[in-house]
C-alpha cells in the first residue's frame, strides 16, 4: 500500500481475514476463486497482522521454505494495511469497548477489525464472524465467502 492518505474507494473494498487465507491454503476452491476475483479487481486488502499469522504457520512447517514461498505469493496479491499509529489507536478504542462490555476477543482479531475500519473497507470477509460482529462499527459489514458470493455474483 502506498503512503498516500487513505481514501474511500468507489468500488466495494474487502478486508480479508486470516481465516480466509487459511481456506486458500487448504484448497477450498470457492474461496480461491473469490480471492482471485477480488485481487484481480484490486479491491482486496489484508492486515499485516494476518500476514504475520500466516507466515508464522508457514515457518512452523517442516517444508517451511516451500510454505513461506507459497504464502508470500498469495499474500503479495493483496493490498496490505499496516499496523501503524492510526490503526493502533483504533485497536485501543475497540479493545477498550469490547473488554468493558464483557465481549473480549483475541488481539489479532481486534487489530484486523481496526485495519478494516481505518482503511475504510466496505466489508470484512471471514469465517469467524462471531468475533467481528461484536464490534458495532462493523455491523452489516462482516460476511463469509458464501454470503459475499451471493451478494456480488461473478
Amino acid at each position: 500500500m502506498s503512503d498516500k492518505k487513505r481514501t474511500r474507494r468507489e468500488e466495494t473494498s474487502v478486508l480479508v481475514d486470516t481465516s480466509i487465507i487459511v481456506d486458500v491454503d487448504r484448497g477450498k476452491q470457492n474461496v480461491i476463486d473469490l480471492c482471485k476475483r477480488l485481487t484481480r479487481l484490486n479491491h482486496a486488502f489484508i492486515s499485516t497482522v494476518s500476514v504475520s499469522e500466516i507466515l508464522t504457520g508457514a515457518y512452523l512447517r517442516k517444508d517451511y521454505k516451500m510454505a513461506v514461498g507459497k504464502a508470500e505469493r498469495v499474500l503479495g496479491q493483496f493490498n496490505w494495511v499496516y499496523l501503524d499509529g492510526e490503526v493502533a489507536r483504533m485497536v485501543g478504542q475497540l479493545n477498550a469497548y469490547l473488554i468493558s462490555n464483557g465481549l473480549p476477543i483475541e488481539y489479532q482479531d481486534v487489530a484486523i477489525a481496526a485495519s478494516c475500519l481505518v482503511e475504510g473497507c466496505d466489508l470484512l470477509l471471514t469465517e469467524n464472524g462471531d468475533h467481528f460482529k461484536r464490534i458495532p462499527r462493523l455491523k452489516g459489514k462482516v460476511m463469509t465467502p458464501q454470503e459475499l458470493t451471493e451478494k456480488f455474483p461473478a
